[in-house]
């Protein structure tokens, strides 16, 4: 599949996960309004934080498509990264609001009301959330990108998320004397599933922003090629969204002359590009560095 249209096919996804997610927040309200449950309480946050988070994720990824420009010489790739760290602090937030609750419900537990209309967005939650968690993976592995990764992981929580309220619904239903204490308890499981994926996905974007060195097994086999160049007396590393940056300093040849030096890194640029589209490659000479891109 050409990059340009998996690309669009990447950002019609985005799109739809969003605007399908418009209906989430009303049905849970609904659903909240007659079931008046815990759960209930912490599907409905979690479900307005997660839509929030997926507009953003999509305004990201289509000007990060849109490459450099006046304003952002360099593209626009850490928007991604930026992105996935809101994800996880929306997620982590969540889960905190969502304990609070089920703690507060745990000592003054309340009898609940008509569950129908939980069932009914839970279970459409599960399939729904379900299939673009297979969608989000799928299109990742054509191309690895922050907001692919991040969309993935949101959403299997979310497809986790919807199950665990439908069982807890289904318990709770059943109207057993203890029945009232697994509200609350399903709510406790949905803040620590969403703690957890928070503080991951958190975590690896931070390290992302700080422009720590990518753990990519293409890396070792990038340094071996330009070792072929000369020797490499400088080399840096670092990722932005989808695109690894790398900068090496290659002591040539004395016997080369500077046209026959600008023509080795003109074909080595071309070969890094067909072979890894991704990376953005500067060779220069150490203590005058040229810029190559």
């Amino acid at each position: 599949m050409k990059m340009k249209e998996l690309h669009r096919k990447k950002e019609r996804t985005l799109r739809a996960a969003w605007l399908i997610s418009l209906w989430a927040p009303l049905g849970t309200g609904v659903a909240l309004y007659f079931g008046q449950t815990t759960v209930l309480f912490a599907d409905f946050l979690r479900r307005n934080t997660e839509l929030i988070g997926l507009f953003l994720a999509w305004l990201a990824y289509r000007r990060v498509m849109q490459g450099p420009d006046d304003r952002f010489h360099f593209g626009a790739e850490k928007m991604e990264d930026m992105a996935s760290l809101l994800v996880g602090v929306i997620m982590t937030g969540s889960a905190v609001i969502i304990s609070y609750s089920a703690i507060q419900s745990f000592i003054s537990p309340a009898i609940p009301g008509w569950l129908l209309p939980g069932f009914l967005v839970a279970g459409g939650g599960v399939l729904v959330n379900g299939w673009f968690w297979f969608r989000f993976r799928g299109l990742n592995k054509e191309e690895t990108t922050p907001i692919f990764t991040a969309q993935g992981g949101l959403y299997q929580a979310k497809t986790f998320i919807d199950l665990v309220v439908l069982i807890t619904l289904i318990f709770v239903g059943l109207g057993w004397d203890w029945s009232i204490y697994i509200d609350p308890l399903g709510s406790l499981v949905i803040a620590g599933f969403l703690l957890f994926a928070g503080i991951r996905t958190s975590r690896k974007s931070i390290l992302q922003l700080l422009d720590r060195a990518p753990e990519d097994k293409k890396i070792p086999t990038m340094i071996i090629e330009l070792e072929k160049l000369g020797e490499i007396r400088e080399f840096k590393v670092r990722s932005a969204g989808q695109k690894i940056f790398l900068e090496a300093g290659i002591d040539f040849s004395p016997s080369l002359t500077f046209p026959e030096i600008q023509d080795k890194i003109a074909h080595k640029n071309k070969e890094f590009q067909n072979r890894w589209p991704q990376v953005v490659l500067t060779i220069y000479s150490p203590g005058e560095k040229k810029e190559n891109n």
